[in-house]
């Protein structure tokens, strides 16, 4: 049986193999041939002439790629929605088995065309009552499609066959499945035990010397900031802000931010123009996974204060490379950091002071050292694995059994 497997991510076509900078086969799109005998992927498409270092190979042997046009924005989505139809209509056979990863517009342009009754999987990747919360978006009509998300996606789980949710019950408050689905939750990290932190001596020494590093003039304390430049949700900006408080009371910081977007522009201005552009050093988009967690043991001490989230990715990477994090108290993110390191996330004043109040007691930071460790062990291959196979398996099975009393 095949899949189809609807989301909006955006990937490049060179020749004739599609890239992804951190869906590729290897690290995702290979899970779901446990149970499939192949996958058909509908997400947009540039064509470009070669390949940016850092992106992976998605289509391999199968898995392929239905290609829908790229679009910016609501209005180029208006003008192409015809065409994105019509695609759909066409790659959509009567025997696939069909998953949305929602939230997303290519998702719900598949559910559309679904007749009724027939199975289908979502999973819950975000929120988009959080993602259009005033300040989130910056367009006229934000309450509008803050609205329709958020109805569409509770339609969808309702509506759902199997449901898995990136959280362990942040998103099934809000986003709830019918009784009779098949439902479960499973992270998109894959971690392997080999990624986890099994020495933490050099953790432990650099936080004993925090407080020295703190209050002199050499070696600083490093923040770390990993996230997307292009949705102002990420609050790349909050980081910046809070890092020239820090400054302004004498603290001796750097923050490194990795990530790219049409935002990077204007956050460096910003650096600049709050007097820390020397202290904040953008190092752009580098590859998810191994180069992100090595840049992890890096940091000192990781931010991750944004507006929106599911569950966020890159702080179970951070813990799992044992690095303190602090983070906002948004979408799912409490279920992974104590609550003594959660800021509001809008909020500037409480980031920098929590900053300084996380940095001056280091026999703290050594207790979420080891925290930090043991809660990104459930994250592991080994412990997610199951869930998503399940999840798959259910959906397989319903399925089926619709296509046999169909025909």
């Amino acid at each position: 049986m095949r899949v189809l497997v609807a989301l909006d991510d955006r990937q490049l076509q060179v020749g004739n193999n599609f890239y992804s900078h951190n869906l590729t086969y290897e690290s995702f799109w290979c899970r779901y041939l446990d149970v499939f005998d192949s996958v058909l992927i509908i997400a947009r498409v540039i064509r470009a002439d070669s390949v940016p270092e850092g992106w992976g190979v998605v289509n391999r042997e199968g898995i392929s790629v239905e290609a829908l046009s790229q679009y910016h924005g609501p209005f180029q989505y208006i003008e192409k929605m015809p065409i994105i139809r019509r695609v759909i209509r066409n790659a959509l056979r009567p025997d696939d088995a069909c998953i949305l990863r929602i939230s997303g517009n290519i998702g719900t342009q598949v559910w559309k065309q679904l007749q009724s009754g027939r199975p289908f999987g979502v999973e819950v990747m975000s929120d988009p009552w959080l993602i259009f919360a005033p300040g989130n978006i910056r367009h006229i009509g934000r309450p509008f499609y803050r609205w329709l998300w958020t109805r569409n996606q509770k339609l969808q789980c309702s509506q759902a066959a199997a449901v898995s949710y990136n959280t362990k019950h942040t998103l099934q408050q809000r986003y709830p499945a019918n009784k009779y689905a098949f439902t479960t939750y499973y992270s998109d990290v894959e971690l392997d035990v080999t990624d986890l932190c099994t020495d933490t001596t050099r953790r432990l020494e650099a936080i004993s010397s925090i407080p020295k590093r703190l209050a002199s003039n050499g070696d600083p304390v490093r923040l770390g900031f990993v996230g997307s430049f292009s949705q102002i949700h990420k609050l790349p900006h909050i980081h910046i802000k809070a890092l020239a408080q820090c400054v302004a009371k004498r603290a001796n910081l750097t923050l490194d931010m990795i990530g790219d977007g049409e935002l990077l522009q204007e956050m460096k201005t910003l650096a600049k123009n709050l007097n820390v552009g020397r202290r904040v050093t953008f190092h752009g988009r580098i590859p998810a996974g191994q180069q992100v967690m090595a840049a992890m043991d890096t940091f000192d001490l990781f931010l991750n204060v944004t507006a929106a989230e599911g569950l966020p990715r890159v702080v179970i990477e951070a813990m799992a490379r044992g690095c303190p994090c602090l983070a906002s108290d948004t979408g799912g993110t409490p279920e992974l950091i104590e609550p003594d390191y959660l800021v509001p996330s809008h909020d500037v004043n409480a980031l920098a002071n929590k900053i300084l109040t996380v940095l001056k007691n280091p026999a703290a930071m050594v207790k979420a050292v080891k925290r930090n460790i043991g809660v990104a062990r459930n994250y592991c291959k080994d412990v997610l694995q199951p869930r998503r196979r399940a999840f798959y398996q259910a959906l397989r099975e319903r399925t089926e059994k619709h296509l046999s009393e169909r025909f």
